[in-house]
């Protein structure tokens, strides 16, 4: 008798000790998911002001400009955003369960997290795949990604894919509007190369 009072004793503290973690990872997941909805909807806002600063730069140009517009989902959580011949994502959708940004001074950091991708995310994810696969696509398509955390006072985190995803610290306050930018920035700043065929032919001159 005294035996299994001791093991049901052990059982509920180890029980107890995972419940508390769980709690707390569950209380920082749902303020991080508050924090980021909020960030994503600043980001929705500034979006449409910088397409018609950018509208009224390029109509001074004479460059037409029907073709810069913004489509945001019923959820607001996900904006396509077409400037000229590029197409650009941001997305909050996939904040489902509590995920951590390793941490090389302390302990991970629990966070909600923003993708900016290139292309459209309609053509690029159905619905009918699974989480693992437009995961997967997303990464692929990745441009940036930007980390919301639950404690306001702390930072967001900005990774830029192709910059080896190098952490960037940003104040929350600033963070819609410095992560639009960037995101715009380098894909509008960049460019592409025209695809050559490597294969040699059989021709001899």
């Amino acid at each position: 008798m005294e035996l299994n009072v001791q093991k049901s004793s052990v059982v509920q503290e180890r029980a107890g000790l995972i419940a508390v973690f769980m709690y707390k990872q569950f209380m920082e997941f749902n303020q991080a998911t508050i924090n980021t909805n909020e960030t994503f909807s600043k980001i929705l806002e500034n979006l449409s002001q910088v397409l018609e600063y950018l509208k009224q730069s390029l109509n001074i140009r004479n460059i037409p400009v029907q073709n810069i517009a913004c489509r945001i989902d019923s959820t607001k959580t996900l904006a396509i955003v077409d400037i000229l011949w590029h197409k650009i994502t941001f997305t909050s959708r996939f904040n489902l369960s509590p995920k951590a940004l390793p941490s090389k001074t302390g302990n991970p950091m629990f966070c909600g997290r923003i993708f900016a991708i290139k292309g459209d995310f309609s053509e690029l994810i159905k619905e009918d795949d699974d989480y693992e696969k437009q995961m997967d696509i997303l990464l692929n398509n990745e441009i940036a990604s930007l980390y919301i955390p639950a404690e306001k006072t702390q930072g967001a985190v900005m990774t830029i894919r192709h910059k080896d995803n190098q952490e960037s610290y940003i104040s929350q306050a600033d963070a819609p509007r410095d992560f639009l930018l960037k995101v715009i920035e380098i894909v509008c700043a960049g460019g592409e190369f025209h695809k050559q065929n490597t294969k040699k032919t059989g021709f001899i001159f």
